[in-house]
């Protein structure tokens, strides 16, 4: 695999920053690191992207969608990030938070976060539609760099853990007999779940996401579940895999959620932290009373995140050619008649 020079910069001392995917090749930049868990999570990416070039190999497979960009500066990198598919289409893909890990090059963090969001748009194929993104809401670089590089603000996010919890959340039994206990997800409820996920997503977060039960199972870990009243769903928790490095979990109540089961609510997020303590929920920040439903139960906010979304299929139309702004001569031509403008008499039938 030869060096690829196309994605680069220049310091002001003249030292060459390339932007690649890990190789094999880059072996002797790994044994520089110190750090010996992510020294073995790069040898990991570095035979998963050397074995997708390998076309010997991979003639009759899938092309590997989990990639890890570097940053080199000299003999060091110097920066990283990680691409991975958020649904089993492999349609929309997830850009991690960059890594920078700039220690003697006079690049600036925001021009080596541009090069590594450059490099990681620059390998999708045609069949990914979307691009994701996560930034703290105070993350300027990360953001301004987003959009320049054609990534839309789609909204805002809330982590919110309970580890400051300290008024005990009182469970109300009332009711509580007639509420399937808390269930996992399976076989037998997978359908319903997959159901209430869809409809109570956006129609935009729906067609970039496009869940199926496959992507619910993968979601799906020891702390995931729903509860269910009456045939009916009334809330899940999934494992959020946007997130690698921490335990979150998305919470989704139904749009016609009634307060009368706030109280099995409250329970509910009293067992998850109970059995999770170190983990965090997710909400979106639109949706005002959950969040304000959290606070009532002393939760605690712990960040905000904007998400960033880079859609192909919308930029692909937005470089076709607006007819509204055609010139008036160009719609005049096409109303004047091609032809004859008098209709040509057809014979008249006799029986």
């Amino acid at each position: 695999m030869k060096k690829d020079t196309s994605n680069s910069f220049k310091t002001e001392k003249g030292i060459e920053v390339t932007f690649e995917e890990l190789h094999i090749r880059h072996i002797n930049l790994l044994i520089d690191i110190k750090n010996r868990k992510l020294n073995n999570w790069f040898l990991k990416m570095a035979i998963i992207n050397t074995f997708d070039d390998l076309k010997i190999f991979l003639n009759n497979l899938k092309k590997n969608k989990n990639k890890c960009i570097i940053a080199i500066c000299g003999n060091e990198i110097i920066g990283y990030l990680n691409i991975f598919p958020l649904n089993k289409k492999e349609t929309c893909l997830k850009i991690s938070k960059p890594k920078l890990i700039n220690k003697n090059c006079s690049l600036t963090d925001k021009q080596l976060t541009l090069g590594l969001i450059k490099k990681s748009i620059s390998i999708s194929d045609i069949k990914t539609s979307s691009c994701i993104i996560n930034s703290d809401i105070n993350n300027i670089d990360l953001i301004s760099t987003s959009r320049e590089l054609g990534f839309q603000p789609f909204g805002e996010i809330i982590l919110w853990h309970g580890c400051d919890l300290k008024k005990s959340i009182k469970q109300n039994t009332q009711g509580y007999s007639s509420i399937n206990e808390f269930q996992n997800i399976s076989k037998q409820n997978i359908l319903k779940i997959v159901n209430f996920i869809r409809s109570n997503q956006s129609p935009l977060i729906r067609n970039i996401l496009d869940f199926d039960q496959d992507d619910i199972l993968k979601r799906n870990n020891s702390k995931s579940g729903t509860l269910i009243y009456e045939n009916s769903v009334l809330c899940t928790i999934l494992k959020d895999l946007n997130y690698q490095d921490e335990e979150i979990y998305t919470l989704t109540i139904s749009k016609y959620w009634d307060s009368r089961f706030n109280n099995i609510l409250k329970e509910f997020i009293k067992r998850f932290f109970a059995n999770a303590p170190n983990s965090n929920l997710k909400t979106y920040k639109e949706n005002t009373q959950l969040n304000t439903f959290f606070e009532e139960c002393n939760l605690k906010e712990k960040n905000q995140e904007i998400i960033l979304i880079r859609n192909t299929i919308v930029k692909n139309e937005a470089k076709q050619v607006n007819k509204i702004n055609q010139s008036l001569e160009s719609i005049f031509e096409k109303l004047n008649p091609q032809g004859n403008p008098y209709p040509s008499p057809f014979p008249l039938k006799t029986k």
